[in-house]
């Protein structure tokens, strides 16, 4: 399940790539003095490989204009909370060492736009060589195959749907395994369509391997309101490895307020 987890450890890397290209006719962004949540969804993620288990905290709104997420610490030590907005705004709240304050430190408040940065990381892209490209595209799996099994469940008062595909392949140490991913999907109240379109959704390289309305990755793109709860693997006569899986879902009244922090506007955006 290594895919699995690296979707949801993409979307928290996001904000390392302040050195990308930036678009010089950004809109201009001004920063409202909170941000408001409505719903609040926690994942375990189980990362086989180094045998360990952590969680990933997402914040919806209603209306998915914007996502809040809590980047886990061992991936970002200085960031508190990101968000992303509809507009491809992402807002990085930090707490930084400074030796200006009595605390040892600053509340800062970076803003960039995700969509020029990754215009411009695409734009690099055409120019890299063939090879180059088929190395960044080997072992990526089709991931378009997978088929509705009927079979549904409840979590958090959701009704959650099953996918299937079979699989198989090597693993890091070259032996073969095979079995079956399974994917659940629940119809929710809310919009987590953002998370999809930042990692997800592209993980399985659908726009070269498939159709977006046949890859169960992207149903949360394809399917309005659809938010993925569970994904395992389960090998032909082994056991079975989750993934990924969410341990709480339901309404919030989180508030994530920007007062206090230092605003930093990257190239064209406004402040207030």
């Amino acid at each position: 399940m290594k895919q699995t987890v690296l979707f949801l450890s993409s979307i928290a890397c996001l904000n390392m790539l302040t050195h990308a290209q930036l678009d010089d006719h950004a809109n201009e962004y001004k920063v409202p003095s909170s941000f408001s949540f409505d719903y609040k969804v926690v994942y375990q993620v189980n990362d086989e490989d180094n045998n360990t288990t952590r969680t990933m905290t997402y914040y919806f709104t209603k209306s998915g204009d914007y996502m809040g997420m809590v980047p886990p610490k061992e991936a970002e030590r200085d960031v508190e909370f990101l968000i992303n907005t509809k507009d491809g705004n992402m807002l990085s709240f930090m707490d930084e060492p400074s030796s200006k304050n009595q605390n040892g430190s600053q509340k800062t408040l970076t803003i960039l736009n995700m969509r020029s940065m990754l215009k411009g990381l695409g734009n690099a892209a055409k120019t890299m060589p063939q090879n180059e490209k088929k190395k960044e595209h080997a072992g990526k799996d089709n991931l378009s195959d997978f088929k509705k099994t009927g079979r549904t469940k409840q979590v958090f008062g959701y009704t959650a749907e099953e996918y299937v595909k079979p699989v198989s392949g090597e693993d890091r140490n070259g032996k073969m395994h095979s079995g079956t991913v399974s994917v659940w999907y629940a119809k929710v109240d809310f919009d987590p369509e953002m998370m999809f379109s930042l990692g997800m959704g592209k993980l399985s390289g659908s726009r070269t391997h498939g159709t977006l309305q046949n890859n169960v990755f992207e149903l949360g793109l394809t399917q309005k309101n659809y938010l993925l709860v569970e994904a395992y693997f389960i090998e032909t006569g082994g056991k079975s490895e989750t993934g990924m899986k969410v341990i709480d879902l339901g309404k919030t009244a989180f508030n994530q307020s920007t007062t206090g922090y230092q605003v930093k506007n990257f190239n064209g955006f406004g402040t207030r």
